[in-house]
Parts: C-alpha cells; structure tokens; sequence
C-alpha cells in the first residue's frame, strides 16, 4: 500500500456523496473509474509480485585489497509486455569506523522478458571483512497504488568478503634482512642414513651396520671403519606479528581510517616476507593464534592464497603482543629463525624477544614506527639494539584519500 492508495480510498467518500445527493454524472463517472482503477491495480500487483523472481546477493568469499567488490543481485522479469520500474536502497558503513554510515538509492527500468545482474560496486581499502549492511528492492505498481519489498540485511544472510593483504615484495628493508640469512638452510646435521654424500669416517661402533663399513679403508688402516654422511638442515622461519594500530580504541573516521592503513602495512609485509619464502622453498609457520589454530604451516603445497586468507580473518587489534606470541612458542627448543612484526613495543615485549634470541638461530624484529614514540618503546628498542637483535624500522604509509565516503561506485547495473 502507497500514499497514493489511501488518498484514492479517501476521494471514493466525497464522490459517493457527490453520486447520490447532487445527482451529477461526472461524480458516478469518477468514481467508477477510481474503482476500476484500484481493481486493476491490486492485479497487477499480484500478477507483478509472481512473475519478478529475485534471487538472492551474490558476492566472491575474498578479493585482494584495493579492488572493487561487486554485490550482485539477479532479477528476471517473465512478463509478456508489461514493463516495471524497480527501487534500489543500499546501506553501508554500520560496521566500518572508516566512513560515515551512507545510503545509495537509484531506480533501474526493466522491460518485459529482462534477466539482469544488479549490484552494487563498493571499493575494498582495507584488508579484513567488507559488509554490505543492508539492501532492499522496491516494487511499485504502474500507477502507483501497490508496493512490495524484499529486504536483504547481513544478520540474515551474510553479505560480506574478505580483502586480503596484498603481498608487498619491494620493500628493500625487508629483503635486504632475508639476504642476510639466506644462506642459513646450508647449516648441516649427521644422519644415520646413506646419502649422495659422505661427510667423515669414523672407527666402527658396536650396533653399526655393516652395509656401512668403508672395506677399502678398512683394508688399509687394518680396522673397521664406517661412513658418516651428512644431509641438508633446513631451518624452519616462525613468522609472529602483532597488527594492533588502535582501531578499537579510536571513533574519529580519519584516525581509525589512518589505523587500518598502518595494519594494511603490517599484513603486506608479513605476506611479501611469507611469498619471499615460498618462492626460495623455505620451510616456515606462520603463528596467527587464533581461536581457530595455534599455528598455520605453509608450504609451497599448500593453496596458494591461504595465509592471506588467514591475515584476512584476523580481527583489527585482536592478535596477541609479540611477548605473548613468544611465551606461547616458550616450549619449542629448535634453532628456528623468527621473523617479528609489531607497531608498538614496550620493554617487557624486548626482554621475551632478548630471552627468544638466545635460542633461536636468528631473530629479525620489523618494527613499523609512528610518528612519535613514548620513552618505554625508546629504551625497548635501545635493549634489543645492545643485544644485537637485527631490527629494521619500517616507514609507516598513509592513504591519500578522503574520509567522507566509502570510495563506493554508487549502485551499478549489469
């Protein structure tokens, strides 16, 4: 039911009147036709209502960042020639402290027989979840008498998709600290097993088996001895990162938009440092700590896209500090290298990264500097220089763009 409707329903009372008591056939004539009218219009209303499907919200489960993401709604009108004008309504921004909750509203025409794609277009800038809040379509009669609705909100079926990071490979800083210990795989170990290779002799041991026995050195040094062979060591990398930027603590749109730009800064260069890796096979883990896993390996067999994946997951300022992450790795005794990412460090987080060196072959500790720094985090970093901790503080970028919209394309049409 419309306004128009009720003022029609309205208009029979002072007709009928009108009819019966001046006598006059413009009124009888009116009124018939403001019947015929609503009659005609209450079918087409049911007529309209069967024969426009509408589907539900499609949209891809993840896209990388800084690309437009497409929520798309198909329509198909199976009417035979009538025409129909269709209302679009979106809302966007509930769940996103970056922009300011905004409404698109826009209109799309379909002729008899039309099966179209609408969406809506909103640019992804951020690394994590994008969600459409809410999405209605709004069917109205040809004359205007008779409307229907079918509302779309994310609390009844998800409208949303992952951004994921964008691995940041260019970073001279990052890849200049990998080519430092590039070399580490060459670290070597003894193995019982024959191998392509034979490190040392050694004299024969009760337990030896003889298959191993080198007969034509034996036959000279007049005693048995055995070969020792050697194989490759390859250190595992144990890559721990802390994204919190203060998001959760901020309202104001540009610093919570300033927020998540540092955080995209972050999960770009744990995602550059883990395709670094991959591409030279390294073997490496990376710790998420979430509700879901401890741990995540990765591997080159692995889908390609699963670490940005998991980054993609993460809440904004819900992963634990980096003395936390280390305190959790406290049990393992390997001579692993550790990667470490973090914007905020405070002395205590420097004694866990001190007390993780001294058994660790290797610790590089990324630190994305602010433009200020408090006293603590400067007799931090001071601690972890004099305990030659290889750090590289990382420039931190900001987003050119406004904070008064959410970069969307406005409600597009297929």
């Amino acid at each position: 039911m419309t306004g128009f409707l009720v003022i029609c329903l309205l208009l029979i009372l002072p007709l009928i009147g009108g009819a019966s008591y001046l006598g006059y056939q413009v009124f009888s004539i009116l009124l018939l036709t403001l019947i015929v009218l609503i009659i005609v219009s209450f079918f087409e209303f049911l007529y309209i209502r069967r024969r426009l499907k509408i589907g539900t919200f499609r949209v891809v489960s993840e896209m990388p960042r800084d690309e437009i993401v497409h929520f798309i709604l198909p329509v198909r009108l199976e009417t035979r020639w009538l025409p129909l004008r269709i209302k679009l309504t979106a809302r966007y921004g509930s769940e996103d402290k970056t922009v300011r909750a905004q409404k698109e509203i826009s209109f799309r025409d379909l002729r008899a027989g039309d099966d179209v794609e609408l969406y809506f277009s909103v640019a992804a800038r951020h690394s994590g979840k994008l969600i459409l809040d809410e999405a209605r379509i709004e069917v109205r009669t040809f004359f205007g008498l008779f409307k229907f609705r079918k509302l779309f909100r994310h609390r009844d079926r998800p409208m949303m998709t992952y951004v994921l990071p964008l691995p940041n490979k260019t970073d001279d800083t990052l890849i200049r600290a990998f080519q430092q210990v590039e070399e580490s795989d060459l670290a070597k170990r003894r193995v019982e097993e024959r191998s392509d290779e034979i490190d040392t002799l050694r004299s024969y041991r009760e337990g030896d088996e003889i298959r191993r026995i080198h007969w034509q050195v034996s036959s000279r040094l007049n005693e048995f001895v055995v070969k020792q062979y050697e194989a490759p060591l390859a250190i595992e990398t144990h890559i721990l990162f802390d994204d919190f930027t203060g998001y959760s603590l901020v309202n104001d749109v540009k610093e919570c938009d300033e927020a998540l730009t540092r955080r995209d800064h972050i999960l770009d260069q744990v995602s550059g440092a883990i395709v670094w890796l991959l591409e030279r096979e390294m073997p490496a883990s990376l710790h998420t700590f979430s509700a879901d896993s401890l741990g995540e390996r990765i591997s080159i067999t692995n889908e390609p896209l699963r670490y940005r994946r998991l980054l993609a997951m993460i809440e904004p300022d819900m992963s634990p500090t980096l003395g936390e992450s280390i305190e959790r790795q406290r049990g393992s005794r390997s001579r692993d290298r550790f990667l470490l990412f973090s914007s905020r460090i405070s002395e205590t987080t420097a004694a866990a990264i001190i007390a993780l060196q001294r058994r660790a072959y290797q610790v590089i500790y990324f630190y994305f500097r602010q433009e200020s720094q408090s006293r603590e985090e400067e007799n931090a970093l001071r601690m972890l220089r004099r305990a030659d901790i290889e750090v590289f503080e990382v420039a931190t970028r900001y987003a050119d763009s406004g904070v008064d919209g959410f970069e969307s394309l406005g409600p597009k049409y297929a």
